[in-house]
């Protein structure tokens, strides 16, 4: 029988290489765990949150870590990017604190790099908030193939439109 939470450890915590990070965080790894281990892992991941990964801040916003939130909190005040944006998601998971909603309004549109920008769009559409989706929707004609793709893709549309739209882009 093998140990979830050991599983967790390797392949969450101590990812570290390409290979392991590439298809993103790996959630399941955390649905998978006794209510026992999910408690080691929390304290686990609450000791290791910090501004230079993003995963354990994902991870403490899937399992709604209320212990977390004084870090978050605190790491929020200090990040910037999608790197705000990620936090203000997980608190948003967490406590549904809607000022995170204003934040990522006012975050959004500073993110400049697609890779950063790709890798947030998918958070939007759980914050329930019109004004969000209306910007999460502008995504869907950004001049970047990748984002407009993903944002689309995101809102949970069909891409066909997008995929034609940069296919008859003479540049």
């Amino acid at each position: 029988m093998t140990n979830n939470l050991d599983i967790f450890r390797k392949e969450f915590l101590e990812a570290n290489t390409w290979a392991q990070r590439k298809d993103g965080v790996p959630l399941e790894l955390l649905d998978n765990l006794t209510d026992e281990q999910m408690k080691i892992a929390e304290v686990e991941l609450i000791d290791v949150v910090s501004l230079k990964d993003n995963w354990p801040i994902v991870g403490l916003g899937h399992i709604k870590s209320k212990d977390a939130l004084p870090k978050l909190y605190d790491l929020l005040d200090k990040s910037k990017g999608a790197m705000k944006v990620t936090i203000a998601h997980s608190i948003f998971q967490i406590c549904q604190d809607t000022k995170m909603i204003e934040i990522v309004l006012e975050t959004m549109p500073r993110i400049t790099n697609q890779y950063e920008l790709i890798d947030v769009l998918y958070y939007l559409p759980d914050f329930k908030d019109k004004r969000i989706t209306e910007l999460h929707q502008s995504y869907r004609n950004h001049k970047e193939y990748l984002v407009a793709y993903n944002a689309t893709r995101y809102l949970g549309l069909p891409t066909g439109e997008v995929v034609e739209k940069f296919r008859d882009k003479k540049e």
